[in-house]
């Protein structure tokens, strides 16, 4: 009887959504491939849909996945774009008036906040910009790989994105709360910032966010909310988790992500997800 349990519980889930930095990822930003290829391997045996659900782009989800890319689905720039099979299937732009609003504001300041936009044409930031907190969760080797993929320009112009999708400060822990306050005082709600860890700003579009990616694909797999099981350790995380039917946050979770998870999950530094994931599909706990 216990065993029918578990294996209705585990039948009830039909997507597992996963963030990435201090979630999925160790401290270092790295995955464990082989070790996620044989969750990946059980999750297609039940039928279970892998998501990863991140305030990152595509390019660099793809350099982290390597050959299991196709294996996953990738709600990337905290759901702005999806893509399927490796494939495109959604893009949800900003209005040119607003993202004109936003570079003027911050005009003069965009090497000191390490200002990015993330556009359909890739990542834009002034020249000059030093990004100083990469090290905190991102190997050498992808830092360089970041700055190579990066369009560092005199100035920026709407006119080089092709449609943003989201924009991203460093501003560090100590001004965080006094930024987030300034962005969302300035755009009347048509975007908001949240804090995605390491002292680092995301600002989207009002409604577009990681559970209305997950929303669209519900829709599209014609599954429902409750059928989600989520992890996630920030701000950005916080819709996602709220949707999902079990949500966990992870050991080192924001307090604001640890209110509104239904459970806890392991440190990232602990391969938290992964150990939550393999006894589930072991036992359907």
């Amino acid at each position: 009887m216990v065993a029918m349990e578990s294996d209705k519980k585990k039948m009830d889930i039909r997507v597992i959504a996963t963030d990435m930095d201090g979630t999925l990822l160790d401290p270092k930003g790295q995955l464990d491939l082989p070790r996620l290829e044989k969750i990946l391997d059980k999750l297609d045996q039940c039928d279970i849909r892998f998501v990863i659900a991140t305030g990152n782009e595509v390019h660099r989800m793809r350099q982290l996945l390597g050959h299991l890319a196709e294996r996953v689905v990738l709600v990337v720039a905290n759901g702005a774009r999806i893509f399927e099979n490796n494939e495109l299937i959604q893009a949800q732009t900003w209005d040119d008036a607003i993202v004109d609003k936003a570079l003027g504001h911050f005009k003069g300041r965009e090497c000191q906040d390490q200002f990015v936009v993330t556009a359909m044409n890739g990542g834009f930031v002034k020249k000059g910009t030093v990004f100083t907190e990469l090290d905190k969760f991102m190997t050498p080797e992808m830092i360089e790989k970041l700055y190579q993929r990066m369009n560092f320009v005199d100035e920026f112009d709407s006119s080089l994105f092709g449609g943003v999708l989201k924009m991203s400060m460093v501003v560090g822990e100590e001004r965080l709360d006094s930024v987030l306050q300034e962005v969302n005082d300035l755009f009347n709600g048509h975007v908001r910032a949240v804090s995605s860890g390491y002292g680092c700003i995301d600002i989207l579009q009002d409604g577009i966010h990681k559970a209305w990616g997950l929303v669209e694909l519900l829709k599209r797999w014609n599954l429902k909310p409750e059928q989600i099981m989520a992890f996630g350790d920030s701000e950005n995380d916080i819709e996602m988790l709220e949707l999902a039917g079990i949500s966990y946050a992870m050991e080192n979770a924001e307090e604001a992500v640890k209110e509104i998870a239904t459970k806890l999950a392991p440190a990232n530094s602990q391969a938290g997800v992964y150990k939550v994931l393999e006894n589930w599909l072991e036992r359907g706990e």
